[in-house]
C-alpha cells in the first residue's frame, strides 16, 4: 500500500469521527510572555484539574465558573494568580528577575529573526514522543532526517542524517558546548542513555546555519539545551516496560533555591533490552548532576553527565534472501560485544555587563573510554581481538553577547585540546599502541541589524586544527585553516510573516578515521595531506508564517559541494563507514514544515513535514572486485559513474502526525513517516537502493491526577502500527564483476540492510511530586 493511501486512511480513521466532539469544551486561553512568545510547559491549576500549556502556549479546562481561581507556574516566569472570568483571553508571564539559563547558548543559537533555516523543538514535544530511544530516533521526526539503530528497535548504537548528511559531518552542543568529539567528529549517543530526558530544548539547523564551536556546521548542527531550574523542589520518576524484554527506569529532583541562590538538579537513569536483533542487547546507565548559584546579574552553573554502556554488538547489515527467512538475523557472534563509558563536564560563567551584555565563559571535559571484542576469524573463533579506545578532550571558551541600538553583537573563541590511545590486545597481550593529538582554535563574530522590517545578519568564523599520529609507523602532523563567511537577510511582510535568504560557507577537515583509510592502526606509511577537506556553499531562502494556530515555514537549499569527503557504501574492518573525496556535488531541494490547530478549542492539532530533493555526485570511481567462473578473484578494475546519486540520501522525506485532546488530561495520536528508497553505493545502480518505506505510529497518554496522588502519567506507544516487516531504513552494498565461460564480464551486486522492528509496543507510568 503506498504512502499516499495509509497515511490518510490512518488519520481518517483515528481521528475523523472525534472532531465533531472537539468543541465540547467551553474554556480556552493562551498563555504569553512579555514580547508576545507562546509559554509552553506552563502548569494551569483549577480546582481538581490540572493542564499543561501547549507549544503554541494553549491550555482547556471544562466548565469553569468566574469565581473559580486559576493559578499559573513555570519555572522561568512569577506564579500568576486568576479567576475563570478570564478564560478566552491571552494571559502573560513575567520573567523571573535573575539571570536566565538561555544566555550561555545566546551566542550559539539562531532566533527568530535569523535568516537561517532551523527547526526548535521543546521540551514539550520532546515529552509526547519519548519512549526512551535514543536521541537520533527521536530527531527523526524533523525535516530531511533520517535515522536507523544497529538493534533495529531504537538502542544500541543509533544514527542520524541530515539532507542525507551523517552525524560526524553535523555539529553538536550542549548549552554550546561542543559534543563532537576532535578526531572522528562523533558523538555516539549509545554512551549515554537517557540523553532526551535529560534536555529542556533541542535547535537543529540545516545547512552550514550560524557559526559555533567545535566541529564545524557542515551539514547542519544541533543545539542541546540542559534542564532548568525549578524555583521549586520536586521529585520525580518513570518507568518503562515493552518489547524486547525492555525494561528503563529513571529518578529525577529538583532542589529549588537552597540559601542565597543555590539550586541542583539531578536525574539518574537505567536501560535494559535485548533489542530487534539476535543478540544486539544493551544495557546501560547515567547519571546526570547539575548546579548553579545565581544572583542579578551572574550566574556560575555546572553540568556533570557519567554514562556507562554495554552493548552487544551488531554493526553488519543482511542480505535480503536471509531476511526473508530470517528477520533478526545478526551476522555478529554473541560474545562479539562493547563496554563503553563516557563523562563530560561543563563549568561556565555568565555575567551581564550592564542590561544588554552578557559575557560566558566555559571550562569543559569530554572523554571516552572503554573497548570492543570481534573475533579475529569469525569462522575458527580462535582469537577474540580487543580494541580498546581512551580518549579525553579539555578546552576552554568565552562568548560575549550585546544590544547596542538596532545592532546584536555576539563573538566568541575556543580552544580544544585532544588525545585519543587507540590499541588491540589478545588475551591480555599487546598488538599495536597508536595515539592520535589534534587541537583546535576557531573565533567567530556575528551582527545582525534591525532596520524597519529588514533584519540584516552577517558571520564570520576563522578556524584552525592540527592533527599528528604516533604509533608503530609515524604519520608526522598536518593542519588546515578555514574562513567560513556567512550572510543573509530576512523581511518582516506582515505581523508573523517573514521572508529570508542566505549564503553560506563552511570548510572541513578530514577524519582521522578517513586520513587512515579506515584501519585502527596504521600499517603503511599514509600521506596525511592525500585527503583534501571539503567545502560547500550553502544557499538557503523560505517563508516563515507563524500565528496562534498555525505555523508554516517553507523554504529552498542548495549546498554546491567541492571536494566533498563523500561515503562510499563501504565498512572499514571495524565497521566505520568510509569515505574518500569527490571533485563536485551538490544536494537541492525544498522543504516544508507545517503546524495547525483546525478547531477554536484547540483539542485538535496537526502537524508535518516533507522534504523533496535531488543530490548528485558529477563524477564517481567505483573500484569493482572481478570474479572468474569458478569464483577465484581476478583483479579490482576502476569504472567511472556520471551524475549519480550520494549513498542514503532519499529524495522524498514526509511526516504526519495529528494528537488529539479528546478530554482534559487524555490524549491520543498517530503519526507517519514515508522515506523513498536511497542507494547504497554511488553507482546509481537501481538493484543495489534501499526500498520507500511507511511506518504509523499510535501514542495515547493519560494523566491520573484527578483520581490518584503523584500526579501520576501513563503514555503508551504502538511503534510501527500496521506491522511492516520491510523498513530497511540503512544499509551498504557490494558490487562485483562475474566473468562468464565466453570471458564476457557481467555486473552483479549483494544489497545489505539494516531491519527495524516490526510491531511493537512500549509503557511508561511517571510520578511528579
Amino acid at each position: 500500500m503506498t504512502f499516499s493511501r495509509i497515511i490518510p486512511a490512518a488519520l481518517a480513521f483515528a481521528f475523523l469521527p472525534l472532531v465533531a466532539r472537539a468543541s465540547d469544551t467551553p474554556c480556552r486561553a493562551r498563555i504569553v510572555a512579555p514580547n508576545g512568545d507562546a509559554v509552553a510547559g506552563a502548569r494551569v491549576a483549577a480546582a481538581n484539574i490540572v493542564v499543561t500549556t501547549g507549544q503554541d502556549g494553549a491550555f482547556v479546562i471544562p466548565s469553569p465558573s468566574p469565581a473559580m481561581e486559576l493559578v499559573v507556574t513555570h519555572p522561568r516566569y512569577k506564579p500568576l494568580t486568576t479567576s475563570g472570568a478570564t478564560c478566552g483571553e491571552i494571559l502573560e508571564l513575567q520573567p523571573l528577575p535573575q539571570i536566565a539559563d538561555e544566555l550561555v547558548v545566546t551566542a550559539i543559537r539562531a532566533d527568530d529573526a535569523t535568516p537561517v533555516t532551523k527547526k526548535d523543538i521543546g521540551r514539550g514535544e520532546i515529552d509526547e514522543r519519548y519512549q526512551g530511544q535514543d536521541m537520533p530516533l527521536l530527531l527523526s521526526v524533523a525535516p530531511s532526517m533520517t535515522a536507523y539503530s544497529d538493534s533495529g528497535s531504537g538502542t544500541n548504537y543509533s544514527y542520524v542524517t541530515l539532507r542525507g548528511i551523517g552525524q560526524t559531518r553535523i555539529n553538536m552542543t550542549l548549552d554550546g558546548v561542543p559534543l563532537n568529539d576532535p578526531a572522528e567528529n562523533a558523538f555516539y549517543f549509545n554512551n549515554i542513555t537517557d540523553f532526551a530526558g535529560a534536555v529542556d530544548s533541542i535547535q537543529v539547523q540545516r545547512g552550514v546555519g550560524t557559526s559555533t564551536v567545535g566541529s564545524p556546521s557542515y551539514g547542519g548542527s544541533i543545539n542541546f539545551t540542559s534542564m532548568p531550574f525549578d524555583e521549586t523542589s520536586s521529585v520525580s520518576a518513570e518507568l518503562t516496560a515493552g518489547s524486547y524484554g525492555t525494561t528503563r527506569a529513571s529518578a529525577e529532583f529538583q532542589s529549588g533555591q537552597i540559601g542565597s541562590g543555590f539550586a541542583l538538579w539531578g536525574r539518574a537513569s537505567y536501560n535494559e533490552t535485548d533489542g530487534y536483533r539476535d543478540h544486539s542487547g544493551v544495557e546501560q546507565h547515567s547519571l546526570y548532576l547539575n548546579g548553579s548559584w545565581r544572583n542579578h546579574d551572574s550566574m556560575l552553573k555546572l553540568v556533570s553527565i557519567f554514562g556507562r554502556e554495554k552493548s552487544q554488538m551488531s554493526y553488519l547489515a543482511v542480505d535480503e534472501p536471509t531476511l526473508e527467512t530470517n528477520p533478526t538475523f545478526n551476522p555478529l557472534d554473541e560474545s562479539e560485544r562493547d563496554d563503553f563509558g563516557q563523562d563530560i563536564v561543563q563549568l561556565q560563567y555568565t555575567k551581564m555587563l550592564g542590561r544588554a551584555t552578557s559575557l560566558t565563559a566555559t571550562a569543559y571535559y569530554n572523554g571516552a573510554h572503554g573497548f570492543f571484542e570481534l573475533w579475529g576469524d569469525p569462522v575458527t573463533q580462535t582469537a577474540l581481538l580487543r580494541f580498546n579506545l581512551d580518549q579525553q578532550t579539555t578546552g576552554l571558551m568565552a562568548t560575549v553577547s550585546s544590544r547596542v541600538g538596532e545592532y546584536d553583537l555576539s563573538a566568541g573563541a575556543h580552544y580544544a585540546d585532544y588525545d585519543g590511545d587507540h590499541f588491540q590486545t589478545i588475551d591480555g597481550a599487546q598488538q599495536y599502541f597508536n595515539t592520535g593529538f589534534k587541537t583546535e582554535v576557531n573565533s567567530f563574530v556575528k551582527a545582525s541589524r534591525d532596520a524597519g522590517r529588514w533584519n540584516l545578519y552577517g558571520d564570520a568564523q576563522l578556524r584552525h586544527a592540527e592533527f599528528s599520529y604516533e604509533g608503530d609507523i609515524e604519520l608526522g602532523r598536518v593542519d588546515w585553516t578555514f574562513f567560513n563567511p556567512k550572510v543573509g537577510a530576512r523581511y518582516r511582510i506582515a505581523s508573523g510573516l517573514s521572508a529570508y535568504a542566505s549564503v553560506g560557507q563552511a570548510s572541513r577537515e578530514p577524519t582521522r578515521n578517513d586520513l587512515l583509510s579506515g584501519e585502527d592502526n596504521a600499517t603503511v606509511a599514509y600521506d596525511l595531506d592525500a585527503v583534501d577537506p571539503e567545502r560547500v556553499t550553502d544557499f538557503e531562502a523560505g517563508i516563515d508564517w507563524n500565528g496562534a494556530r498555525h505555523a508554516l515555514a517553507i523554504n529552498l537549499f542548495a549546498m554546491e559541494f567541492d571536494d566533498e569527503i563523500a561515503l562510499t557504501g563501504e565498512l572499514s574492518d571495524i565497521g566505520l563507514p568510509l569515505r574518500r573525496n569527490v571533485d563536485e556535488s551538490y544536494r537541492r531541494g525544498i522543504e516544508v514544515d507545517f503546524r495547525w490547530v483546525p478547531n477554536a478549542a484547540r483539542t485538535l492539532e496537526l502537524g508535518g513535514n516533507a522534504t523533496l530533493s535531488r543530490s548528485r555526485i558529477s563524477t564517481w570511481t567505483q573500484f569493482t572486485d572481478v570474479y572468474g567462473e569458478d569464483g577465484s578473484y581476478l583483479e579490482s578494475v576502476p569504472v567511472v559513474y556520471r551524475d549519480v546519486e550520494p549513498v542514503l540520501t532519499p529524495s522524498v522525506i514526509a511526516n504526519v502526525s495529528a494528537d488529539w485532546l479528546f478530554r482534559p488530561g487524555m490524549t491520543v495520536g498517530v503519526s507517519g513517516r514515508y522515506v523513498g528508497e536511497s542507494q547504497l553505493d554511488n553507482t546509481g545502480n537501481a538493484r543495489l537502493v534501499t526500498p520507500d518505506f511507511t511506518v504509523v505510529d499510535f501514542r495515547a497518554s493519560f494523566e491520573l491526577e484527578r483520581w490518584l496522588p503523584g500526579r501520576p502519567r501513563i503514555n503508551v506507544f504502538v511503534n510501527n502500527l500496521f506491522d511492516n516487516d520491510r523498513i530497511y531504513a540503512s544499509g551498504y552494498s557490494y558490487q562485483f564483476f562475474s566473468e562468464t565461460i565466453t570471458g564476457e564480464r557481467v555486473l552483479d551486486g549483494i544489497p545489505y540492510y539494516y531491519p527495524s522492528a516490526t510491531r511493537n509496543v512500549m509503557a511508561t507510568i511517571d510520578f511528579r511530586m
